[in-house]
């Protein structure tokens, strides 16, 4: 019987550590890219949140200077953070019968006027625009401090109250 003898070349213990090092590598490249999926993952909720959120802002802005709601009474400047209950009143068929205008202007979202003082026998507050996104994901409110003038028997009432706009995304 003859002894076989079974010996590695120093070729054979390079071609070893080199499989062994990209094996190494590649695992490391994939560390980096599973690590950089989830940070664009991250980073992309984190800007639509942001975006959601400067939505709302501008959507807020938009309702408040809404010449439709806002307190004049014939002089070149209307008054500051104020609106007309009168005119809330009556918004809601101005908004219905132009409902593609306001859309392209206020988009997907509700507009509420609550009324705080003074205390009033209806709780409900003044729906003025409603338009949800069938599929939304999420919504943000926004919220603003308002005086509220009302004009009973030829004489101005002014109340305190907020607007409420949520946005969806």
């Amino acid at each position: 019987m003859r002894k076989v003898r079974i010996t590695t070349s120093k070729g054979q213990s390079h071609m070893t550590e080199t499989i062994a090092i990209l094996f190494i590598f590649f695992v490391l490249v994939f560390f980096g890219i599973l690590f950089y999926y989830k940070y664009s993952q991250v980073s992309l909720k984190q800007e639509k949140e942001e975006l959601l959120g400067k939505r709302a802002i501008e959507t807020t802005l938009k309702a408040l200077f809404l010449p439709e709601l806002i307190c004049s009474n014939g002089e070149a400047e209307p008054e500051d953070n104020c609106v007309d209950m009168l005119k809330v009143r009556h918004a809601n068929v101005t908004f219905r019968l132009h409902n593609q205008t306001y859309f392209d202007l206020l988009s997907y979202s509700k507009i509420s006027i609550y009324k705080v003082y003074p205390e009033s026998e209806i709780k409900e507050p003044f729906v003025l625009y409603d338009k949800p996104k069938p599929d939304w994901e999420k919504k943000e409110a926004t919220y603003f401090v308002l005086t509220l003038r009302d004009e009973l028997q030829g004489q101005d009432n002014y109340g305190f109250g907020y607007i409420k706009v949520e946005v969806y995304s």
